[in-house]
């Protein structure tokens, strides 16, 4: 009991108990206000996760801008940078996991585009000759039925590793004396290839879960083959070529593929076309199918020397290779610049239909048919059962790239010591110390072991050997000229769109050739 005088200290029971659960009811308050649902640490957060998409979406729009402005400015082509020289060469182990990569190219200029070039028609044509886009319609029962004048085509890049069959390039019908012949348009391009150190490193990167920079810092990529040359992954130089104009178009290192360019040396050699500058073409227009008489039927060859280039007919074979050259350059050889195919065109068509925009690394079916008949049989076979033999594994692409007939392309070896016999077989081009020209290519080569050394970049040959387990022999004294493909003789590994080897150019029932144009 208190005193009179002295003060109550300390708190009753009560109100100690009504003290602590105020400070729970605080303390409870305070919890949902930092950590709860909507509180300070989750709007933290979400603040956090905002300022990063804000950033990422930031950089993307930078990213599309800077796109678009590549797109609009073109690209100031700086001097090719001289990697510094290694002691060795790429193993060809090293090579064999490589990635082509494509980027279209506006017009005749190196400024890299979107879209690809569209086709070109030549439309003021001697009388009897006439040039027109076409599409496929399937109806009817004749060839010129089923494809119709009109245009559809769509260069589409496949995803990941997958077969890309969904690409529909350009197709033309050129008619000349009634005589129908069918070319696919190949759009002018620059590439790079990347060499991976295995297949999984290669599919990863096709697939998107491996960057470049990402497979470069794991030591995944072994090298690339660009404007510097074929170099390692540092872009130190590891394989000579002999010297040649190589035109960078954008900072990665994408070259100008010379099946387009001017330099004759460099394998192309079309300039000033319809006016344009020395940079070379646009385009070029490939053969649909390989080479046939025009009065051929079926598997029936005719007489004629003139030239069709239609399906289910016998390729045009037991001729030297220099008188493919002369009925090539005769089909029209004014208007249409029409050619027998040289290496680095057939070196073009390979690379875009190994590229994103073909068959996307899926290796084309082997033409077997043993009459050597043009899409692998008679009348619809190339549609019914072997659009996988095309470059776009559908109708609209250029078939016989693999089997069929060899395919002689004007490429020879022009050293001192080739044989005077066989290199006579192609006199109406090829000679001892001869030259390349806009039609055909001198190679300077030694023999097989010297293909780095003399190579033509974008030929398909020492870039690619190897490729699929394709045959590669490049030519040398004895044999001069390239046979590319292979035939339906051979079993399927050994033949392919990255298949060379050598021969004497005689006059073979094995061998046939296909034409290209120029408009």
């Amino acid at each position: 009991m208190l005193k009179k005088g002295e003060q109550q200290r300390g708190i009753t029971l009560i109100a100690l108990v009504i003290t602590i659960v105020i400070l729970i009811i605080l303390a409870t308050v305070s919890i949902n206000v930092v950590l709860g649902e909507g509180g300070l640490i989750q709007r933290a957060r979400d603040a956090k996760d905002l300022t990063e998409q804000a950033q990422e979406e930031e950089q993307a729009q930078l990213d599309s801008l800077l796109s678009e402005i590549e797109s609009v400015l073109p690209f100031e082509p700086q001097p090719t940078p001289e990697p510094e020289q290694g002691e060795t060469e790429l193993a060809d182990e090293d090579k064999t996991n490589g990635v082509i990569e494509i980027k279209w190219l506006s017009g005749t200029s190196d400024k890299v585009s979107t879209e690809p070039n569209a086709p070109l028609i030549k439309e003021d044509l001697p009388e009897g000759t006439t040039m027109e886009l076409v599409r496929y319609t399937g109806e009817g029962t004749t060839e010129r039925e089923r494809w119709v004048a009109g245009t559809e085509y769509s260069y589409l890049p496949g995803t990941g590793s997958n077969d890309n069959r969904s690409s529909k390039w350009a197709n033309a019908r050129v008619t000349i004396d009634g005589i129908d012949s069918y070319f696919v348009w190949i759009p002018r391009y620059a590439y790079r290839i990347i060499y991976f150190d295995s297949n999984d490193s290669k599919i990863a990167y096709q697939n998107g879960t491996l960057t470049e920079e990402e497979a470069k810092a794991q030591g995944k990529i072994k090298g690339y083959s660009d404007s510097r040359g074929i170099v390692d992954a540092e872009g130190k130089k590891v394989a000579n070529v002999e010297s040649t104009t190589k035109t960078m178009v954008s900072k990665d290192y994408f070259m100008v593929h010379p099946a387009f360019t001017a330099d004759v040396t460099y394998g192309g050699g079309f300039g000033n076309n319809n006016g344009s500058s020395d940079n070379g073409i646009s385009g070029l227009w490939i053969g649909k199918y390989e080479a046939a008489r025009s009065d051929t039927v079926g598997s029936t060859q005719g007489s004629a020397t003139t030239l069709k280039v239609q399906p289910g007919q016998t390729s045009f074979r037991s001729i030297k290779i220099g008188d493919m050259y002369t009925y090539a350059r005769a089909y029209s050889p004014t208007d249409l610049k029409s050619h027998m195919l040289k290496n680095s065109e057939w070196g073009a068509v390979a690379y875009l239909t190994e590229s994103t925009y073909g068959r996307n690394g899926t290796e084309i079916a082997q033409n077997t048919n043993s009459s050597y008949l043009t899409g692998g049989g008679t009348g619809t076979a190339y549609v019914d059962s072997n659009k996988l033999q095309s470059s776009t594994g559908n109708e609209y692409g250029i078939y016989d790239l693999r089997g069929g007939s060899y395919e002689y392309v004007a490429g020879y070896y022009n050293g001192s010591d080739a044989n005077t016999t066989y290199i006579g077989y192609g006199s109406s081009f090829a000679s001892i110390g001869g030259s390349s020209n806009e039609y055909s290519t001198a190679y300077n080569s030694s023999g097989s072991s010297s293909a780095n050394l003399y190579y033509k970049y974008g030929d398909a040959t020492y870039e690619t050997s190897g490729w699929h387990s394709d045959v590669a022999n490049f030519v040398y004294s004895f044999y001069p000229f390239f046979p590319r493909g292979g035939s339906y003789l051979y079993n399927a590994s050994s033949t392919g769109v990255f298949y060379f080897t050598s021969n004497g150019g005689d006059a073979n029932d094995y061998f046939s050739f296909r034409l290209a144009l120029v408009v």
